[in-house]
């Protein structure tokens, strides 16, 4: 078998075979790729290859325009090319090998990339022999150190933690620690690792036990490599450069009316952004920094730089917090939002704010080109004597309160505030533009002064934060944090009440549309939503475990509501599906079920409405009649598409068929048939009582694939008390729209 490969651009195919596998053996085929320049494209290292028409494969999807690469698990089945699995990872791929491994174990079908594992896909009766290769299509590819092996031997991992593979820093600026993920192949035991720098007279580097310390010397450029002691052939890189040195401005400039806290302010909140007002719409420049010191000993306690950044969402010394991508600097009409890393402000403690001529271009500030904010300007603030105390905290976007921001007040529950005990986070009307993050605290209610007049927003999807979302420690490789705007872990009775959270990404911007509002982690957790209203395109709420929404709005258009739950009850809400951004002929869906159990409730709409709206964007795309389904599968054994409508009003973009089962769908080849394949009154797609908006009974014998109960069969799900009644081992939930928070 080679050890090396070069792969021109080429068509989808079997590029070669190495060699052929003993029946039901189990092992790994690994290599190094590296993708050439030229068009998308996709390699896949194969096993268990029976024929050009059968087998098994795992690898990457790679774009030169995309800052990620999918990593997939497949197969091929009688020609056809399925994915099983499927995650994208935010990594650098230009001009860099990624190492790949391709797991079989018995059944189970695993992919790793640079040694951290991605997915597994347990595929029935897939234990078979074959021969092991390579399948590739679109751009060029290169192979180096390809190997066979025991999957028993795990592979060593060597990455940066929690971070992208770059660094950005200032000539001269202080020397910056930068956590390492370094494991044996068991994933516990710690690795040793040495660094390298390739232009250490730009950026010198040493190990620090689980760390690098890296000090920036001159402007340039550096290589960061680091290796393992045991096997120098694991190795990762990260990407310096230095930029020349911090060069604040001498110069007084005229900043009144156009900062904010404004100079000299007092009692600010230590959550606080930073705002600068222009006379007309600035340009970010890709230069200089924005840096804040502490007022009594000149100290630098945060460097903010413009362009995108991988950080930390949650409260130092968490056991977990949610790592995501972020641009700490961006431009809203004249206004410029600067926000400073979390927890670097202290309570009782006054701070000046210096900025680099670079960091904005192209305006001017009170008639005056803009030339960069000095500490002879004046923009100086004092925080709040103190923390707050109690139950309520307050939010407010201008005005007086606890905090600035609404993760801050829920980093102060999560950390100070028992896990029991109940807290209010109480937002006044404003606009907060920000991801949110909730871990470990339970009780716990965010609360709105209106429902319209707090929103709650940001443009987060997959394209940027890759994957449904999960929370990690310090040490974990790669950033993990994911593309909800709101994603809750290991919180129960978490209450969402009288406001509005929107994710603003548009499908028709081709980054990723699946964009989560809300993702309610908790396999065994309780979420309340009453009064509010919910907006995204793709994937608006995801949910796990048991949750209550009542007398809501959920907007969205592909698999708008979803998740891997058990008992989700929709009561008087209503479901508005809008025009596809992307695809003015697509209708949607409304629900995708990934059930736990087929005896769980899944996702049941009790008494609510189905109606339809022009979508997001300047298309404002709508929706033709029929084109929008109940439901589809997504074609899963392991899960159930329990759904169930209860007297629920729909509109006429429902398609009469309701159910996008197996052949019902335009694209019939793309929609799996459901499991239960056939619905009953206890699992699969059922409904009840379906009239149209005027009230009118709808002709249910025109649905296809779904189960039409009757009255006595609806009435097992046409309460919460019915619907809840398998929470907490059978001892059930009774929640009400009256209860009050803290």
């Amino acid at each position: 078998m080679p050890k090396a490969l070069y792969l021109d651009e080429g068509p989808a195919a079997v590029r070669t075979l190495f060699m052929h596998v003993p029946p039901a053996a189990d092992y790994f085929v690994e290599a190094r790729i590296r993708a050439l320049p030229g068009p998308p494209g996709q390699l896949y290292l194969l096993g268990r290859h029976v024929d050009a028409n059968n087998w098994f494969g795992a690898g990457l999807q790679i774009s030169d325009a995309s800052p990620t690469v999918q990593a997939d698990i497949v197969r091929q089945q009688h020609g056809k090319l399925s994915s099983l699995k499927q995650l994208r990872r935010a990594i650098a791929s230009e001009g860099r090998f990624l190492t790949v491994r391709f797991e079989m174990a018995g059944e189970a079908l695993s992919v790793y990339l640079n040694g951290e594992k991605l997915r597994t896909a347990t595929v029935p009766a897939s234990a078979i022999p074959g021969a092991v290769g390579v399948y590739s299509s679109g751009k060029g590819f290169e192979l180096d150190d390809i190997r066979v092996g025991d999957p028993a031997n795990k592979p060593m991992r060597i990455a940066p933690a929690v971070a992208a593979s770059s660094f950005k820093a200032q000539a001269g600026d202080p020397p910056s620690t930068l956590p390492v993920s370094a494991f044996a192949g068991d994933g516990l035991t710690p690795a040793r690792f040495t660094v390298r720098s390739s232009n250490p007279a730009v950026a010198s580097a040493t190990v620090r036990g689980g760390s690098i310390v890296v000090t920036p010397k001159k402007p340039g450029s550096a290589s960061l490599v680091l290796a393992s002691v045991a096997d120098p052939s694991v190795q990762s890189i990260i990407d310096a450069s230095i930029a020349p040195a911090f060069a604040p401005p001498a110069q007084k400039a005229d900043l009144a009316g156009a900062i904010i806290p404004p100079a000299r302010a007092d009692a600010v909140q230590t959550d606080t952004p930073l705002c600068l007002r222009f006379d007309q719409p600035p340009r970010l420049g890709s230069a200089g920094s924005v840096r804040i010191y502490r007022r009594a000993d000149h100290k630098l306690v945060d460097i903010i730089r413009p362009g995108d950044e991988v950080a930390a969402i949650g409260y130092p010394g968490q056991d977990q917090r949610r790592y995501t991508r972020r641009a700490p600097i961006t431009i809203d009409g004249n206004s410029t939002i600067i926000r400073p890393h979390a927890h670097r402000l202290a309570y009782s403690s006054a701070y000046y704010v210096v900025i680099e001529p670079g960091v904005f271009d192209n305006a001017t500030i009170n008639g005056a080109p803009f030339a960069g904010i000095g500490k002879a300007a004046g923009w100086t603030f004092r925080t709040r004597a103190a923390a707050p105390s109690g139950p309520i905290l307050s939010v407010d976007d201008d005005g007086p309160a606890d905090f600035r921001t609404v993760q801050g007040a829920l980093d102060h529950a999560m950390q100070h505030a028992g896990q029991a005990t109940p807290v209010t986070v109480a937002v006044k009307n404003g606009s907060y533009d920000e991801m949110l993050f909730i871990r470990g605290k339970d009780n716990l209610t965010i609360k709105g002064e209106s429902r319209d007049g707090v929103v709650i927003h940001n443009g987060n999807n997959d394209g940027y934060n890759p994957g449904s979302g999960l929370s990690q420690g310090p040490q974990s490789p790669s950033f993990t944090g994911g593309r909800a705007l709101l994603m809750a872990e290991t919180s129960d009775l978490l209450t969402l009440d009288t406001l509005t959270l929107k994710n603003t990404t548009l499908r028709s911007d081709r980054i990723a549309g699946q964009a989560e509002t809300v993702f309610f982690n908790n396999d065994s957790g309780r979420l309340i939503a009453r009064n509010a209203s919910f907006f995204s395109e793709q994937d608006t709420i995801q949910v796990k475990g048991y949750s209550w929404f009542y007398r809501t709005l959920i907007e969205g258009n592909v698999d708008f509501i979803w998740g891997a739950n058990r008992a989700a009850l929709f009561e008087e809400s209503e479901l508005r599906s809008v025009g596809d951004s992307a695809n003015p002929s697509s209708g949607g869906y409304v629900v995708q079920a990934r059930t736990v159990n087929a005896s769980d409730p899944g996702f049941v709409f009790l008494n609510s409405a189905l109606t339809h709206g022009p979508g997001p964007g300047p298309l404002a795309n709508t929706i033709a009649p029929g084109a929008t389904y109940l439901a589809r599968s997504p074609g899963t054994a392991a899960t159930w598409d329990n759904v169930a409508y209860i007297n629920c009003k729909m509109g006429e973009h429902i398609a009469p068929v309701g159910w996008a089962g197996k052949g019902v769908q335009r694209y019939a080849t793309r929609a799996p048939a459901p499991n239960p394949a056939s619905a009953t009154a206890s699992s699969g797609w059922r409904e009840f009582g379906s009239t149209d908006l005027d009230g009118k009974p709808l002709d249910l014998s025109r649905r296809a694939g779904g189960y039409v109960l009757s009255a006595q069969e609806a009435a097992t799900l046409s309460t919460r008390a019915a619907v809840f009644s398998g929470f907490d081992g059978g001892r059930g939930w009774h929640p009400e729209p009256g209860q009050a928070a803290p």
